[in-house]
């Protein structure tokens, strides 16, 4: 790395031999940051109260600010590198150098000239500081020690220099944060105009001539100990950046050196040398993403994936996957440089079913995948070894422990069960194992095998081998024992996907964001594709089904809902429409978007069917767009985006609204430069998705994940399915048909809480009454159900929010969590969260338990700590859950001031305190004193719009 993206760590000749660093920052917690990357993740700046970066990275500068939090820019002092950007100016102004440093080919500051001074205060930090930055790293302090070192007045002139720099930046930034590297020998001077000193290498270390990690020699850190002592008894912050070993296997060793720093009060960093921003200690990120491929390479162009969504990991892993706690990433594999670089974010990487790839990938991918184990990252593979080469496939196998021959397509006449793991095999189906071609592979020795088979051949000695384990480096899951499909192609799980990922990756010893539930209750959303808005409906005469919706549902019903039209539908540009329909549904479109409860929403302009050229996935649509009047020659993503959007917000939104939401059409598989219009836009973007499990069909594998990214890009998913399915494409029967998606709310509750809510629906539901029936049973069911409603812009956000939460362990069961806020619920088992600290866990307002499962609700800041203790002793109220928005102006442990808000009255759950305790309560300033039940919880009725003050007795 060049010496402007990187601290100096120059050794002068001292007893030390090791480099050092300086940095500052006063008492809160006991952590700080560093990255000299180009760019600089948030979550580490929201996370960490100091950060020193480069003045000149990418990074979000306010995010940190409003986390409380302080940023400091690099500034060089002593040295000009050689790729400094303001190299050129050096030279320009004729500013004299002092020699040069060969370890970081860097040259040498001669500071005895003023001109240095205007250069680094008046140019550089003035730059930094217009920026916004907090204040200056001020790096390579000790070069003056390099230059003529024998000659003392020669070096007493450099130091005067340094000290007249320094100070000329305090009085020109008196407000700024100052932190120094080092500079030991000129402390005395600079103390009064400096906050605070960082030193490398204190503890632990790393020698660049071994490229080996090792603890500082007693010696040099006795020493370095004297020297820091003397700056924290000056009022100075200590700030100690240490090397360590980023393995994941490491991660204790590189806690033990951040405790010993903090120990002594000084703030700790552990990282490595490139001080590229690994956060080893005593922060340490959780490896919450897992790397999936996608693209089927075969040679058959129509067997051809050609995105995330369609891949075995997407449709099958990736809800497992999310609701373990992991967020997965896409990679397409063509040539060996398409490999990815993963950093210390990623958990695993997961090799696909039928995953096909180039015969030239095959040894480099071996030599990959052995490299991602050394660094402590598990492999998981499903279907079979993805390699046809003889001599890689036994490449793998040695590498990875692998037993067997490896030989595939053995069929026996016979199959004996040697292990089957009950708790993680015939999972939704159980039927006996007939004998099918397997491939012959072992487990390695020390594997936990979940299925081992003998093949009992018609001659020769039997054959065992393990079609399905976990060992320490993941586990294998091959075919033909994975599902069981029956004969509509619907396919069944026979292994239990969460218990073997669970197994194969490790335990997630962290909180999982959570996107189903909102303080403590699970969420309802609903949504209305603009289909059928015109049309005349069979259940009154005259009446367009847009109007019974209006009528009979968003009237009737007090939730949020978004609704959307399709622009040509709305402006009578269909072919059977007549062209005085626009001005009576335009009308109709502005009372609907007028009604309080109702987010405005667009879908497209001509209702595309499909969004990319050549994609012909649903085959019950036969035209590209509706058959309009003018029809389109080619589908035109701008029109069908932002034109659609500019309509509605300037034709029929009532003032002060807009278009909050695009609502995917047809078979819903927008294009990444589709969903990047919607970004650019503002809105969120929402649709696709095949959530539909039901009795019939009761597979996770009919229940979608999220969303799904492609490049840089992702769609979210409707969390369930619309009439349109259940009603087999609208061609019935239609009485009851989509009430059965209340099934589907139930098999997504239990066992596991997979999804919200969501009632998603077109206006020709109420083109019968037989389909407007169902309609309204649905919502019936809704509204009987103890359900937070949010909008469907909020869920989506809240969606894209978990996706990008950044979760860091800070010391033994706790944990930061660093987010924008929107996704404000955490997943942990109950048992744990009846541990929870609640005064040591900013951010936290309590928890809900359903089962074994407790969901934890933050308040939206965007840093919450999560600590766990012992068992609590004394009683501590904590929200259980609350039926509407809330939002806390105060809370402490005897008082909380909070407003709530809703379209219905509000049910407010108080929990943790004594039994049948008192709490004098104001409600909108009418005072009262409910009384807590035998468990301890305090429920309150409230109106829909409520301010509240609760004081809690002593416990």
């Amino acid at each position: 790395m060049t010496r402007s993206l990187r601290p100096i760590l120059f050794q002068i000749a001292c007893a030390l031999g090791a480099v050092t660093m300086v940095s500052m920052r006063g008492a809160e917690p006991l952590a700080f940051y560093v990255n000299y990357s180009a760019r600089v993740p948030t979550a580490p700046l929201v996370a960490h109260p100091l950060s020193i970066v480069h003045p000149d990275a990418a990074l979000d500068l306010e995010a940190a600010h409003r986390a409380g939090n302080t940023v400091l820019a690099y500034l060089s002092f002593g040295e000009v590198a050689a790729d400094a950007p303001y190299r050129a100016e050096v030279v320009r102004r004729g500013l004299p150098l002092a020699g040069r440093n060969d370890l970081w080919k860097s040259d040498l500051i001669d500071l005895t000239d003023p001109r240095w001074a205007e250069l680094l205060v008046d140019t550089l930090a003035a730059k930094a500081a217009q920026r916004g930055f907090d204040g200056f790293f001020l790096d390579t302090l000790d070069s003056v020690e390099l230059i003529s070192p024998g000659d003392a007045p020669r070096q007493a002139a450099l130091r005067r220099g340094l000290v007249a720099a320094v100070q000329r930046l305090r009085a020109a930034f008196p407000q700024k944060r100052i932190v120094v590297n080092r500079g030991f020998g000129a402390f005395a001077e600079l103390r009064d105009a400096i906050d605070g000193v960082l030193v490398e290498s204190v503890f632990a270390t790393h020698d660049f001539a071994t490229k080996t990690n090792r603890p500082v020699a007693a010696a040099d850190t006795a020493f370095l100990l004297a020297e820091l002592g003397k700056i924290a008894a000056a009022g100075r912050a200590v700030y100690v950046l240490d090397y360590a070993d980023p393995a994941p296997a490491a991660a204790a060793q590189a806690m033990a050196v951040a405790g010993r720093i903090r120990a002594l009060g000084y703030h700790a960093f552990v990282s490595t040398p490139a001080l590229d921003g690994a956060a080893l200690a005593p922060l340490r990120p959780v490896a919450r993403r897992i790397c999936g491929f996608y693209g089927n390479l075969s040679t058959i162009q129509t067997e051809q994936v050609i995105w995330p969504a369609e891949s075995f990991t997407a449709q099958k892993l990736q809800l497992p996957l999310e609701y373990l706690g992991y967020e997965v990433d896409f990679f397409k594999l063509t040539t060996a440089a398409d490999l990815p670089v993963l950093g210390e974010e990623y958990r695993a990487i997961v090799l696909p079913r039928t995953w096909q790839i180039p015969a030239s990938v095959e040894g480099p991918l071996v030599d990959w995948l052995s490299a991602q184990r050394g660094a402590g990252r598990k492999i998981v593979i499903f279907g079979n070894l993805p390699f046809r080469d003889p001599e890689q496939r036994a490449r793998f196998m040695a590498a990875f422990g692998l037993g067997g021959s490896g030989a595939g397509a053995i069929r026996p006449p016979a199959l004996e069960t040697i292990t089957q793991d009950a708790s993680a095999y015939n999972h939704e189906i159980a039927l006996p194992i007939a004998p099918v071609a397997f491939t012959a592979l072992r487990a390695p020795a020390e594997a936990r095998p979940i299925l081992t088979l003998r093949a009992v051949p018609a001659s020769g000695p039997p054959v065992e081998f393990d079609p399905v384990f976990t060992c320490a480096w993941g586990g294998m899951a091959m075919d033909p024992f994975l599902f069981f499909r029956r004969a509509d192609f619907r396919e069944f799980w026979r292994i239990d996907p969460f218990a073997f990922l669970q197994r194969a990756l490790g335990d997630y010893e962290a909180p999982a964001p959570d996107t189903t539930t909102r303080d403590g209750r699970r969420m309802l959303l609903s949504h209305i594709d603009g289909d059928g808005f015109s049309n005349f409906s069979g259940v009154a005469a005259g009446q367009r089904s847009a109007e019974i919706v209006r009528d009979r549902i968003l009237k009737k019903y007090p939730l949020p809902v978004t609704v959307s039209v399709i622009e040509a539908e709305i402006r009578g540009l269909i072919r059977t429409q007549r062209a005085e329909d626009a001005t009576a549904l335009e009308k109709l479109a502005r009372e609907i978007f007028a009604l309080p409860h109702v987010e405005l929403a667009s879908h497209t302009f001509s209702h595309p069917f499909y969004w990319i050229e050549g994609d012909r996935t649903a085959s019950f649509y036969d035209e590209q767009t509706l058959d309009l009047k003018s029809p389109y020659v080619k589908l035109d993503l701008e029109r069908e985006i932002a034109g659609s959007v500019r309509y509605i917000n300037e034709t029929l939104a009532p003032p002060g609204r807009q278009v909050r939401v695009f609502l995917w059409s047809g078979n819903c598989r927008p294009p990444p430069e589709g969903i990047a219009i919607t970004r650019r836009l503002g809105l969120e973007n929402v649709n696709g998705g095949d959530t539909i499990i039901s009795p019939r069909n009761r597979t996770l594998t009919m229940v979608a994940p999220r969303g799904v990214p492609w490049g840089d890009e992702f769609q979210v998913f409707a969390p369930n399915q619309n009439e349109n399915v259940y009603t087999n494409n609208w061609r019935g029967p239609l009485f009851g048909t989509f009430s059965q998606v209340i099934d589907t709310f139930g098999l997504t509750e239990k066992p596991r809480r997979l999804k919200p809510v969501n009632i998603y629906y077109h206006f020709y539901s109420a083109d019968y009454p037989a389909s407007l029936r169902a309609l309204e049973t649905i919502h019936d069911w809704a509204m009987a159900q103890p359900l937070h409603a949010v909008t469907l812009s909020l869920y989506a956000r809240m969606v894209r929010d978990a996706r990008t939460t950044v979760v860091f362990a800070a010391g033994p069961e706790r944990w930061h969590v660093v987010n924008r806020g929107d996704s404000r619920t955490l997943r942990l088992p109950a048992a744990l969260a009846r541990r929870i600290d609640l005064a040591r866990s900013p951010g936290v307002t309590g928890w809900n338990e359903e089962g074994d499962v407790a969901f934890v609700h933050t308040d939206g800041s965007p840093l919450t700590t999560l600590a766990l203790g012992a068992p609590a002793a004394a009683v501590a109220p904590r929200l259980e859950s609350s039926s509407g928005e809330i939002t806390f102006h105060t809370r402490t442990a005897a008082r909380w001031t909070l407003a709530v808000k809703d379209l219905r009255p509000v049910e407010l759950v108080v929990a943790g305190l004594r039994p049948a305790a008192t709490v004098r309560a104001t409600v909108n300033g009418d005072p009262s004193a409910p009384a807590a039940d035998a468990a301890g919880r305090l429920r309150l009725a409230l109106p829909a719009a409520a301010e509240i003050g609760l004081e809690f007795s002593a416990p």
